[in-house]
């Protein structure tokens, strides 16, 4: 538990990342298959989406990934108005609340609901998750698309393999992990969508809600600790 628990620094601690990149797996696969092929995440994918959806005069298809996009952004940009300006430590507990409110919502609204009001709001909370907890062990990372992830353990893995180089291993390891959760949000989430359908996002929501809390009592925990030495 030590290993997936780092009580110095709980923001980079490895249970979360990972409960968090499969539940940012688990959404995108969701809005990819419920909305009409826009992705809440992953905006190089919206981009190709977009300039495709442009080159054919789909109005929908541009307002769609635009929309994401826009929203994304602007979630990135929050967190760090909400870091500068909250006078509070557990500013991170308060970024995870705008997915926790997006998800519990989404599973009570119809399939009919436009994609274009769904999706954006999706990506605005998964914008604050990716950055208010971006480092697994200090390495960087992030919970809401995976290419980044795929290049780092390729690197780290070759480099631990072909170069001997030790220091690489735990890297390796750490980001393969991040990969491979990442992949099973995105298997699971396309497996149980044709049975739940809008309540699907619920398990990812309920998941990101478990990290939101054990992370506010792991940061509460270690706080008295160190207080008390």
């Amino acid at each position: 538990m030590d290993k997936l628990i780092n009580y110095q620094k709980p923001a980079e601690a490895r249970l979360f990342a990972l409960l968090l990149t499969f539940s940012g797996g688990f959404i995108d696969a969701f809005t990819y298959i419920k909305c009409g092929r826009t992705m809440a995440a992953a905006q190089t994918g919206n981009i190709i989406f977009l300039s495709a959806a442009l080159a054919n005069h789909n109005f929908l298809g541009v307002v769609d990934r635009l929309g994401s996009l826009i929203a994304f952004i602007v979630g990135l940009a929050m967190v760090s108005i909400l870091h500068a300006h909250l006078k509070t430590d557990y500013w991170r507990v308060v970024c995870l609340l705008p997915i926790l409110l997006v998800g519990a919502i989404i599973g009570f609204l119809p399939d009919s609901f436009p994609d274009y009001l769904m999706v954006p709001a999706v990506s605005f909370g998964l914008a604050m998750q990716s950055a208010a907890f971006s480092k697994i062990e200090g390495l960087g990372y992030n919970s809401v698309f995976t290419s980044g992830s795929v290049k780092k353990a390729a690197v780290a893995w070759s480099e631990y393999y072909f170069h001997h180089d030790r220091s690489q291993h735990s890297a390796a390891f750490s980001y393969l992990m991040i990969v491979i959760c990442f992949t099973l949000g995105a298997i699971i989430s396309a497996q149980l969508l044709p049975f739940f359908r809008m309540k699907t996002i619920w398990i990812a929501t309920f998941l990101i809600l478990v990290t939101d809390s054990s992370y506010y009592l792991t940061y509460t925990g270690s706080h008295y600790l160190s207080r008390d030495y």
